[in-house]
């Protein structure tokens, strides 16, 4: 395969995460074991740092959801190397490049477990909105409530790619346009501990593989019939069409999994920490929001002077 590089492509991966002692840039794909390949390579690379953990302010509903602060990782954005390096990084020899994919109807029930079914801190209010429980006598109907959702995706995927966790997979990796050494399939035994090796040697470190950020443990059979898996099939389609996963065979006419009262009251106490946490959070942003805000926007200036050709970028108004 021929790989041509978009003109902007630093740009559209600037979300990237670079580990520059080791040289490897690590693609990010949000629900694809993103925790334990940032906890890897942050590891490997000697950047990791668990005490920052104990001292960010934004909102987390478990430890393992920091590895995902800058703080945490400690790793590179490809956003912050100059114009030369990230040409550097995606075009040469001496960097290794990687990332995972994992099967779409799996990566799009994660997605709707973690950020609209349990309410997890950062979702749009506007996607939780189109996607409300559908109830059964005073109980969440999971099934139905996941096929709500696999309606409204399907029906608007523009809404819905404001948040990174339900766009498709190869609008992230830009798989036609940059070279990757590793692109594993998690879902397949082995990748991760083969791609958990391939860095271990690059990097001279023994990092074993944590598995973090696990679900509800609610089997997909349990929820998903023939009408809600055409649905995500068709709304993932380049997936499927890019990366050969093949189609499920859900051929159950519908399906059911009704909260029983303890379950109910399990969800509505989660949804209800989230909330205090989001709470805070933002209060903790208000008490040190001035002195952090100036800092950043010295910073963002600073990024458009040497970078004039990134500065319509949206993360230099992520402050």
């Amino acid at each position: 395969m021929d790989f041509v590089a978009h003109p902007s492509l630093p740009e559209l991966i600037n979300y990237a995460l670079v580990a520059p002692r080791i040289k490897v840039l690590y693609v990010p794909t949000t629900k694809v074991a993103c925790s334990t390949l940032k906890l890897l390579i942050s590891q490997a690379e000697g950047s990791y740092n668990a005490e920052a953990a104990h001292k960010i302010i934004t909102p987390n509903i478990s430890q393992e959801q920091t590895i995902h602060n800058y703080h945490v990782h400690g790793l590179t954005r490809l956003f912050d190397l100059p114009r030369k390096k990230q040409w550097e990084v995606i075009q040469s020899s001496e960097w290794m490049r990687v990332a995972a994919l994992r099967d779409p109807i799996k990566r799009a029930y994660s997605s709707w477990e973690n950020r609209v079914f349990l309410h997890a801190p950062g979702t749009p209010q506007s996607i939780i909105d189109m996607c409300g429980d559908v109830i059964v006598d005073g109980h969440v109907d999971v099934a139905a409530t996941f096929k709500k959702f696999a309606h409204a995706i399907n029906n608007n995927r523009d809404a819905f790619a404001i948040d990174d966790h339900f766009r498709p997979q190869f609008n992230t990796l830009y798989a036609n346009q940059l070279e990757y050494h590793h692109r594993i399939y998690i879902d397949q035994p082995g990748e991760m501990q083969k791609l958990a090796d391939a860095i271990n040697e690059r990097a001279g470190t023994s990092v074993k593989l944590q598995r973090l950020n696990s679900g509800l443990g609610i089997n997909a059979d349990q929820i998903i019939d023939k009408e809600t898996a055409d649905l995500i099939a068709d709304t993932y389609h380049e997936d499927y069409e890019w990366f050969g996963f093949e189609r499920h065979n859900f051929t159950a006419p519908s399906a059911s999994l009704v909260l029983n009262p303890i379950q109910q009251a399990l969800l509505n106490n989660l949804r209800e920490t989230t909330e205090r946490l989001s709470i805070l959070s933002r209060a903790a942003f208000q008490r040190v929001g001035f002195r952090y805000g100036l800092s950043q926007i010295r910073k963002s200036l600073w990024t458009r002077i040497t970078n004039p050709r990134g500065k319509s970028d949206s993360q230099l108004l992520q402050w």
